[in-house]
């Protein structure tokens, strides 16, 4: 018999819990976060939940309330409540540049305005996370990078060294951010900015550009709602695959960009 969404979830913040020293630095727990979210991909949540996780709509708020139990978050809310909970801090954006990969082959790990695809045309297939418009930035540590630095430090033969990491004010005072942090915010955003696509909800994210120059989600909205279609008004959202603490940027909407980190191809975490 296959766990039902509930017990799924738990068995989630019971892995970040898992953290061999929950008082280490924030380092440390962002690097253990990142490790067990990325795990949580879409065939481990079919192959669990026996098909698409369902959040029923009595589920979602407590979804939300069983991630507010989780042990990690909390040491973490403490340094970077930011990165948990938001708001977004504007002053602390960081975008990384990769190399070119076979399958990337025009890739470049530059920082280039001109390369920014703002959404709509031929955007791609609908996504809850899309890669072919906007730009994604984290917001790095008081003390170090932010988590797509810690995320390609987990390893991927599809972002080979050498990396530009580029820190990004956020200067524009029209530059709205929506905030993500939970499950029942991820099914009003979707609800709000409805792109039906065959049995699921996508976000709209030309609609959504009109409205707000970014979306930021947040580790607690990772934690419950990853993996996890939800009901909303125009049938079933679609399951959001995000990982780790990210903003996508839906305009450009930044001051002159600084590059902060170079990192060689032979330095390893």
């Amino acid at each position: 018999m296959h766990p039902t969404p509930t017990r799924i979830l738990h068995r989630r913040v019971t892995q970040l819990d898992a953290a061999s020293d929950l008082t280490a630095g924030t380092d440390a727990g962002l690097r253990h976060f990142a490790s067990v979210m990325t795990g949580w991909t879409e065939p481990e949540m079919t192959a669990l939940a026996g098909g698409p996780a369902v959040l029923a709509p009595s589920e979602v708020e407590e979804a939300d309330e069983t991630v507010d139990g989780c042990l990690l978050l909390g040491r973490l809310v403490r340094d970077e409540a930011s990165l948990v909970r938001g708001p977004l801090d504007r002053t602390r954006q960081h975008w990384i540049g990769t190399s070119p990969h076979e399958l990337v082959p025009h890739r470049w790990p530059g920082l280039d305005r001109e390369r920014f695809t703002a959404p709509g045309g031929d955007a791609g297939p609908p996504s809850t996370k899309p890669f072919r418009l906007g730009l994604y930035t984290s917001t790095a540590r008081h003390d170090g990078p932010g988590m797509w630095r810690i995320y390609l430090d987990l390893g991927s033969s599809l972002h080979p060294r050498p990396w530009q990491t580029w820190q990004l004010p956020v200067t524009d005072p029209a530059a709205d951010v929506l905030e993500i942090g939970g499950a029942g915010d991820w099914a009003a955003f979707v609800g709000r900015y409805p792109l039906v696509h065959g049995n699921d909800v996508y976000p709209d994210w030309a609609k959504v550009a009109r409205d707000f120059a970014g979306v930021h989600m947040t580790l607690r909205a990772i934690v419950a709602a990853q993996g996890f279609r939800i009901p909303v008004a125009d049938g079933l959202a679609a399951a959001p695959f995000w990982d780790i603490e990210s903003v996508l940027w839906l305009r450009w909407c930044f001051d002159t960009p600084r590059l902060v980190e170079v990192t060689s191809p032979h330095v390893r975490p």
